[in-house]
């Protein structure tokens, strides 16, 4: 059997950063089931999930982006364009109908989500010998782990878990068709567990990092969303599986990349956090005390309340939603570039 693993740069890093996000979570609620399901998102818990981790993933884009001089130089005009762009369209968005406005991001955010563990596994399968079927079987296998959990989100409907704010997916009254998708979905993992048990007898080929990503797409989505619903399993599974895995992969990027004026040791990772914190503390100062008025006792005091003027209001909400909506949209060309040889690792 072959005994070379298509890894990026460093299994250590990777197999802790990038694949067991998505299975040590999971692990983490079964074993603690008592305490998962008895406690929402705390204050604590909001800090480390959305502030440290989901808010700050987002702000890793400009590392790989915006602050690498040859990269920015090349695509200036569309890394300007966008966020210009985006900025102008969320604000009549929000101003026309702000329940539209989070719905529709949402769908974004889901897409980007969902497109992320597709390009994952398309990283890890990269020197897999090219074969029509097998990859077919791969895609089906990973747009099932995330799709199928989303549908029966959307059918059977639950107000215990949302993405942005309450309500923001649509309810569709086909809970009728779940058990039929169920069975589709446990028919799909059948098929892709076939197929790699041939390709170890006839090809003697394991690809383990691949494997485990589709493995961890199951297990975090199934169990964030289908098997539990309550708005701290969904978060912790939901946010750490995209979260942490997307910077480590900026990160190797970056490793790769330099050509020795950046430090990526200690020194280098601690200051590529902290300035991602300190962006993500700052975004979310403005929101609490702006906007949400949700978490008092974590940021600096800004303002007596929230924002009433409407315009105001939605000025605001589109130039602090533009790093997220820029994220989501950059993303779909941000491994893309031809140009650069170390996009595609």
């Amino acid at each position: 059997m072959k005994t070379t693993q298509p890894w990026l740069a460093n299994p250590v890093i990777e197999s802790v950063f990038i694949i067991l996000p998505m299975i040590l979570p999971v692990a983490a609620v079964l074993i603690f089931r008592d305490y998962f399901t008895t406690h929402e998102v705390s204050t604590l818990w909001w800090v480390i999930l959305v502030l440290c981790i989901d808010v700050s993933h987002v702000y890793s884009t400009l590392f790989r982006l915006y602050w690498d001089r040859q990269t920015f130089q090349a695509h200036k005009r569309l890394l300007v364009i966008i966020p210009i762009v985006g900025f102008f369209i969320a604000i009549g968005m929000h101003l026309y109908d702000a329940m539209l406005f989070w719905r529709i991001l949402a769908y974004i955010a889901v897409f980007h989500f969902v497109r992320q563990q597709y390009g994952f596994m398309r990283l890890y399968a990269r020197k897999e010998t090219h074969n029509k079927w097998r990859n077919s079987i791969d895609a089906i296998a990973i747009y099932t782990a995330t799709l199928y959990p989303l549908l029966h989100w959307h059918m059977v409907g639950t107000d215990k878990i949302a993405w942005f704010v309450k309500g923001d997916f649509l309810r569709i009254n086909l809970d009728s068709y779940d058990s039929f998708l169920a069975a589709s979905y446990y028919v799909v993992i059948g098929i892709y567990v076939i197929k790699e048990l041939v390709m170890v007898v006839k090809l003697r080929s394991f690809n383990i990092p691949k494997n485990l990503i589709i493995a961890g797409t199951f297990l975090s989505w199934y169990f964030g969303i289908v098997a539990f619903q309550g708005d701290l399993i969904f978060t912790l599974l939901n946010v750490v599986a995209h979260g942490i895995p997307y910077m480590a992969l900026i990160w190797i990027y970056g490793a790769k990349k330099t050509s020795g004026s950046f430090t990526f040791g200690i020194k280098g990772a601690l200051t590529f956090v902290a300035v991602l914190l300190m962006l993500a503390y700052f975004e979310e100062n403005l929101w609490d005390n702006f906007v949400w008025n949700d978490h008092p006792g974590v940021f600096i005091p800004l303002a007596d309340g929230a924002i009433e003027n409407p315009y105001m209001l939605s000025c605001l909400v589109a130039l602090l939603i533009l790093p997220q909506v820029t994220h989501y949209v950059l993303d779909g060309f941000i491994w893309r570039f031809s140009k650069d040889p170390h996009s595609r690792f």
